[in-house]
């Protein structure tokens, strides 16, 4: 069988056949940092009830409330810092580096959790995992994407919630079944395997090429898209090569390249109105919640009064979130991006506000033991339908619409933006708890949901199969199609 022509396919199906096997490989090793800083993520549902409790594993013994938001909310604070550092790396020594380089705090994360003792050695360690978290935030999608084929760009920028998830589903059922101790020594280890993985994997093309190293750029790309010295492959490595010159050269002139990137390279009205649409894309994802309900699911599931064990609804909802997740890497380069945002936002909306007419009914002493089903089936629909659509393309449609240049700059503010937003929710939602109730909460989720589907069908241009330089062009253009 003949190999298929780059970037098309006669039946439309997107099969990793020879040619892009190790572009499939490099997506995947690149992720299993993703998978590992889920689990860091998904360690708080199961533990907080333990540490919180009469038997925590910490000298001082339960911690409070107070100390309780601060381990959750933790995390944020570092991955705020670490945005800046990771954006600053990124750009300085490249984005295979620095993405190996976000394993060392992750490392140090569970090493805090085996032998920590006290609560501040848990707040050290939630930095630490705030830190590493930045950097795969950054680094795992501006990888992939500077990787990826335009036909497949969608599907492998999808791994990156799908394993994030997996991992945090891993932590959950870890957590219920295995010592808080033991979950920590076994863990440990994910990111080392990253380590030793993902060191065979090259650098990415275009940042070969920025930095004027165009053969290394040549030998990547050819790694990458396993082009063999046939003439038809070195055919369509000269007109990828060519093409990634010339897109590189339209950034900056030739006497620039070494040029240090600021806030002037937001000028043109392209780079301006991506960055503004990414911090509300990132704004929306964690107003909608998601990350807040996961962070605290035991602990919902046990507040909502369903009749589920807390611990097995968070896995429930774990492994809904997986089959979520792993749906939208396979629909993700067949439909249209803006439908499947809008149709998962609208959705997800539906189902926080069913959770939130729950829990008010429940609050006014109404008898809701008949569909005491509801939060379980609720959060489960609202993490599955978020995870095929909202989730995902948050960071599949940031990467796409930041033009090359200012891609490491702007993917830092937005992150660090996302991480901003990201700790008043986590921190204050058992404020916003006692002041408005969970339905509330719900309800407020659910207004932000209907609101990210709104903003989308309105502002955001359609990225599925289009070129960076087609997206850019269609951001000039006020193009919504």
């Amino acid at each position: 069988m003949t190999a298929q022509k780059h970037g098309s396919g006669s039946s439309g199906t997107i099969k990793p056949d020879r040619k892009i096997v190790k572009l499939y490989l490099a997506a995947i090793g690149a992720n299993i940092i993703s998978l590992s800083l889920g689990t860091a993520i998904g360690w708080l549902s199961p533990f907080l009830p333990l540490l919180i409790s009469t038997d925590s594993p910490l000298d001082q013994g339960p911690v409070t409330d107070v100390q309780a938001t601060w381990i959750a909310s933790l995390l944020c604070i570092g991955a705020f810092g670490g945005t800046l550092l990771f954006g600053w790396s990124a750009e300085k020594f490249g984005r295979k580096a620095s993405l190996l380089a976000t394993a060392v705090p992750l490392i140090c994360f569970w090493g805090c959790v085996a032998f920590g003792t006290t609560v501040e050695v848990l707040y050290v360690a939630r930095l630490l995992a705030g830190l590493g978290a930045a950097g795969v935030f950054l680094l795992v999608p501006m990888y992939i994407t500077e990787i990826a084929e335009d036909r497949i760009r969608g599907t492998l920028g999808s791994f990156f919630i799908l394993f994030l998830n997996i991992g945090t589903l891993v932590s959950f059922v870890m957590g219920s079944y295995l010592s808080y101790h033991t979950t920590a020594y076994i863990l440990f280890t994910l990111p080392i395997v990253f380590l030793a993985l993902f060191l065979q994997f090259p650098e990415t093309p275009q940042y070969l090429i920025r930095r004027n190293r165009v053969r290394d750029a040549e030998s990547s790309l050819k790694y990458l898209r396993g082009y063999t010295s046939t003439p038809d492959h070195l055919e369509m490595l000269r007109s990828e090569m060519d093409g990634l010159l010339v897109q590189v050269s339209g950034e900056k002139d030739s006497t620039e390249q070494n040029s240090r990137i600021s806030l002037a390279d937001f000028a043109p009205p392209s780079a301006r109105k991506a960055l503004l649409i990414g911090l509300v894309l990132v704004s929306l994802n964690q107003l909608s919640g998601c990350f807040a309900l996961i962070n605290y699911t035991a602990q919902i599931f046990a507040d909502a009064g369903s009749d589920l064990d807390p611990n097995m609804a968070a896995i429930v909802v774990g492994a809904i979130q997986i089959i979520g997740s792993y749906g939208s890497t396979i629909i993700v380069d067949r439909c249209p991006r803006k439908h499947l945002y809008i149709v998962s936002s609208f959705f997800a909306a539906i189902g926080l506000f069913a959770m939130g007419t729950h829990g008010y009914l429940k609050s006014q002493h109404v008898d809701v033991s008949a569909i005491n089903w509801i939060p379980v089936a609720s959060l489960s629909f609202v993490i599955f339908i978020a995870s095929v659509g909202l989730l995902p393309l948050t960071f599949v449609i940031l990467s796409e619409i930041l033009p090359p240049k200012v891609r490491g700059l702007g993917g830092s503010i937005c992150t660090a933006f996302l991480w901003m937003i990201s700790f008043l929710v986590v921190k204050y939602f058992p404020v916003m708890v006692e002041l408005i109730g969970l339905h509330g909460c719900m309800w407020v989720f659910s207004a932000v949901c209907l609101s990210a589907g709104l903003f989308n069908a309105i502002f955001i241009p359609e990225t599925r199969g289009r070129s960076i330089e087609q997206i850019i062009h269609a951001m000039e253009n006020n193009i919504k199609s």
